[in-house]
């Protein structure tokens, strides 16, 4: 007999890291035959604008969600209720009073898939321990245990580290090689969203260190951009310091577009300072193309990426340091070892099968 899970996650669009990881998380069960899912999506942000941000549709959504809650709660009778919980601001209160309603309808378990770092304030921690406490939980790596340790015994938190599916054969990977060995300019590329945590403005102030040490180099910057204000400050920067023929904003790019830019690049860099991070989906994402990868050393990355092997670890976390290292890969000999290290250890430790395999295991040990 099929084991029924209720599925309540944040899914794409907006496309971020999170959501994404979630729906791939959805599609594994769906294929499954060996699961019956119900589905309940819990974000109505139309866009990365709108998110963090209170609106009519909003409320409609919530009232919506807590509706199918109780309906498939009762009619559906679920074996395992799978949520991915927001840790913070608006999104934490919502999920709490989804939570609450669970509760109410049941004595079954929650199985938290938390994707995000927990931020620890009075409030927060108050909501944290009525939400977590006596549940089970999956975190992205070991580093993240300590998040959630306080309302949830060890024994009950697994680890899975995220993953992608393998869109890149080996013998593609070794044209997008021979591609790179004849580009003239060396191509830098930040993929994420353009909020500023991520260390899109780092990497802004690098390219200048860059320029002024007259490397040649492209740097293209992939995402979507939270509001105007912040795309004037990045295109003033590009005009102030004269970087319009070294710097590209591509804006949001998915699927093959987006695959494509990556194979294009040289190095990946992600100066990521994001309070909430926890894993990096990118990088995973560059190791798969070859790609060597320069991130800050924060909650799970130094696990991701193996220092001066398959990238660098960026302790600092300043533009003089992103540039040196930079720098480095300059040399297409170190570059290139460095990307084939990396897309081997992407092979080994985070392509979906073995995901699959995990993931599965840990919803039947529910």
């Amino acid at each position: 007999m099929k084991r029924k899970i209720l599925f309540l996650s944040p899914i794409p669009p907006p496309y971020y890291g999170s959501a994404m990881s979630s729906k791939m998380c959805l599609e594994i069960l769906e294929n499954s035959k060996n699961f019956e899912i119900r589905n309940i999506k819990l974000n109505y942000s139309e866009d990365m604008e709108d998110v963090g941000k209170i609106n009519k549709n909003k409320i409609k959504g919530f009232l919506k969600v807590k509706k199918e809650i109780k309906k498939n709660i009762k009619g559906f009778n679920p074996d395992i209720i799978y949520l991915v919980p927001a840790t913070s601001n608006l999104g934490l209160i919502r999920d709490y009073f989804f939570v609450k309603e669970i509760k109410k309808l049941t004595k079954k378990k929650i199985l938290f898939h938390i994707r995000s770092r927990t931020i620890k304030n009075n409030f927060n921690m108050r909501l944290y321990k009525k939400m977590f406490s006596g549940e089970r939980a999956i975190v992205l790596g070991e580093q993240l245990i300590k998040d959630i340790s306080n309302y949830i015994p060890r024994r009950e938190i697994f680890i899975l580290p995220n993953a992608i599916k393998n869109e890149v054969s080996e013998k593609e990977i070794k044209k997008i090689i021979k591609q790179r060995q004849k580009k003239r300019f060396f191509n830098i590329l930040f993929l994420s969203n353009m909020d500023k945590s991520k260390g899109w403005p780092k990497l802004l102030q690098a390219c200048k260190i860059l320029k002024k040490q007259n490397l040649k180099f492209n740097c293209n910057f992939v995402g979507d951009f939270k509001n105007e204000k912040d795309k004037s400050m990045f295109y003033n920067f590009v005009e102030k310091n004269n970087l319009q023929r070294e710097i590209n904003y591509l804006g949001k790019k998915t699927g093959k577009e987006k695959n494509k830019i990556i194979s294009e690049s040289n190095v990946l860099v992600f100066p990521t300072e994001y309070k909430l991070e926890t894993f990096g989906r990118v990088i995973i994402e560059g190791m798969m193309f070859g790609l060597p990868v320069i991130a800050n050393g924060i909650a799970t990355i130094p696990s991701i990426i193996q220092d001066n092997k398959t990238g660098f670890i960026l302790k600092n976390n300043s533009p003089k340091e992103i540039a040196e290292k930079i720098i480095k890969l300059e040399n297409p000999f170190i570059r290139e070892n460095m990307g084939l290290e990396g897309r081997k250890r992407f092979l080994k430790n985070y392509e979906l099968k073995k995901y699959e395999k995990e993931f599965v295991k840990i919803l039947n040990s529910s």
